[in-house]
């Protein structure tokens, strides 16, 4: 009998175990179903993000990429000589010569019609004659500080989605626009063109070169608004743990774009003197391919929690998670729509606003040494440099080149690094390194050792891509509440642009004054950038918002 009692006694816990390990089987399922549908890539997820970034973040590569090579073309044709041999650097006569048959040896081919050389810029007209050869770039980034400064205000008026259709909007015209200048005021004529020639091309100069700035000018206001719309969309899409992961997609089209845009743009494709136009229009064709495919995107599911719509809200995530287990998931966003303020914070409280202030300094600070750092200064004016310092005819051209291929690779390696390492090591070490490069590359200029200068312009490049690159469109997404975050967004944009603007205006000025010491001023931003960030920038990687503000 007792053994039998034994026996039952030991078979109910048996039981009981076997019963909570089937509970257990049952939660288990759920949970893990969760962690691994909810926070993964889908191909919906991947669709969107390929929609988004190469309908905005690619074009606006292309844009910063591509004009740094057809400058050869457009400074002589906006100065009033558009004719194939009116060259005056190194590399576009030397494209003059290979494609145009000109001739630079033979003197007697200097003509007074001035066929074959630019009048010599006098030197009290030098400094306001590099201004205006860099007006066409200073549109783009005044378009871009326009367009980041307004991008918060398209939410007020359109969804997350509709705001990136606009911003494509703003591309195709520009794009549209930029086709027409060389088609009205062109010159073509191999040989000398008689006065008359001359004359005729010169009647629509002022015409076409204004659709040049309001093409550029739109493209820009393009890019501008990409940086907070796309960023902020890819942002709502994205699964919580891969936040930053997907953000950094943005940068990383903008790299690709830019190399391809360099790429497009060598003589042997479209960087000559009767196609620039086209190489700098061509990527206006992704716009118009976005404005139809936006629309097979789910909208922001959390913009649609923000506007009471939790049933549209659910079927959006249940698209991009490819899974009816979003509950969850949605039931946070509900959360963190609950918990954040909802009235509308204007751009002025946001700086008189105590708990606002350090969040809104440090990406203030981020997005401007994004800029203060000097990366423009490669990639709007590395065509001069590299022949300044020695590189000749078609080797400028595989120094540009490189600089888009060392920029692309870095910033595919830091898409790992970014969830790896986090956010604040990789600002401040790449700092560091960046303003020791730009003391040598002080030095090296100023002895001219082009090959030197190459590998510590890609070295410059690749720790920029790691860090500043893409971390600056990461930050505030991660250090804001819901309701502040895309004024937030719009302001660091916005310094991002304003200081693009600075660089762009101020680099080829400074240049010609001061030569290679140019580089000091960078050097000097960069170690002031990192003083700041060292003492103020929190690490954001995998913390919640109460975890950063307790930081400050």
């Amino acid at each position: 009998m007792s053994k039998t009692s034994n026996r039952l006694s030991n078979s109910i816990p048996t039981t009981t175990i076997r019963i909570s390990t089937m509970h257990s089987a049952v939660v288990a399922p759920t949970t893990f179903q969760y962690v691994n549908n909810h926070q993964g890539w889908t191909s919906s997820l991947i669709w969107a993000v390929l929609v988004v970034t190469f309908s905005t973040s690619f074009v606006m590569g292309v844009n910063i990429g591509g004009p740094n090579i057809y400058n050869l073309f457009i400074v002589p044709w906006a100065r009033g000589y558009p004719f194939p041999c009116q060259k005056d650097e190194d590399v576009a006569q030397w494209v003059a010569r290979v494609w145009w048959d000109c001739d630079y040896t033979d003197v007697s081919l200097w003509n007074i019609t001035g066929y074959y050389y630019l009048p010599p810029v006098p030197a009290n007209r030098q400094i306001s004659q590099h201004v205006i050869d860099a007006a066409h770039t200073i549109c783009f980034v005044i378009g871009g500080a326009i367009g980041g400064l307004t991008g918060q205000y398209w939410y007020s008026y359109l969804t997350r989605r509709n705001a990136i259709f606009v911003s494509m909007i703003f591309q195709l015209l520009g794009s549209i626009l930029m086709i027409i200048p060389l088609l009205i005021y062109h010159g073509y004529t191999r040989g000398d063109p008689d006065r008359n020639t001359i004359n005729q091309v010169l009647e629509n100069k002022d015409i076409a070169i204004a659709l040049l700035y309001i093409s550029r000018f739109l493209s820009g206001w393009s890019a501008g608004m990409c940086c907070v719309v796309s960023s902020i969309y890819l942002a709502d899409i994205s699964p919580r743990i891969m936040r930053g992961k997907v953000v950094t997609f943005h940068q990383l089209f903008i790299v690709i774009g830019v190399l391809v845009g360099q790429i497009i743009g060598v003589p042997w494709l479209l960087g000559q003197h009767d196609k620039w136009n086209w190489g700098m229009s061509w990527a206006g064709l992704f716009s118009l391919a976005g404005c139809f495919l936006i629309w097979t995107l789910p909208e922001s599911p959390r913009w649609l929690v923000q506007e009471h719509e939790r049933n549209r809200a659910a079927e959006s995530l249940r698209i991009l998670r490819q899974s009816n287990y979003i509950e969850a998931e949605l039931d946070e966003i509900v959360r963190q729509e609950a918990t954040a303020v909802t009235q509308h914070v204007s751009i002025c409280s946001m700086f008189t606003t105590t708990r606002f202030r350090w969040p809104l300094l440090t990406s203030i600070a981020l997005n401007a040494i994004q800029q203060l750092c000097g990366i423009n200064s490669v990639f709007f004016y590395s065509s001069e440099t590299f022949s300044l310092i020695g590189f000749v005819e078609d080797k400028v051209y595989w120094g540009i080149i490189s600089t888009g291929l060392i920029n692309l690779v870095a910033t595919i390696v830091s898409e790992k690094f970014v969830e790896l390492f986090g956010r604040r090591p990789l600002i401040l070490y790449p700092l560091g390194i960046i303003t020791f490069i730009m003391i040598l590359l002080c030095v090296f200029i100023q002895i001219h050792i082009p090959i030197i200068v190459l590998i510590l312009t890609l070295m410059f490049i690749a720790m920029f891509a790691v860090g500043l690159g893409p971390i600056p469109y990461v930050y505030p997404n991660e250090v804001f509440t819901i309701d502040v975050r895309p004024t937030a967004l719009s302001i660091s944009v916005f310094a991002s642009w304003f200081c693009n603007t600075l660089v762009t205006i101020l680099f080829p000025v400074f240049r010609s004054i001061i030569n290679g010491y140019v580089f000091l001023i960078f050097c000097v931003c960069c170690s002031s950038a990192f003083v700041l960030l060292y003492y103020k920038m929190p690490e954001t990687k995998g913390k919640k918002l109460s975890e950063i503000e307790a930081f400050w």
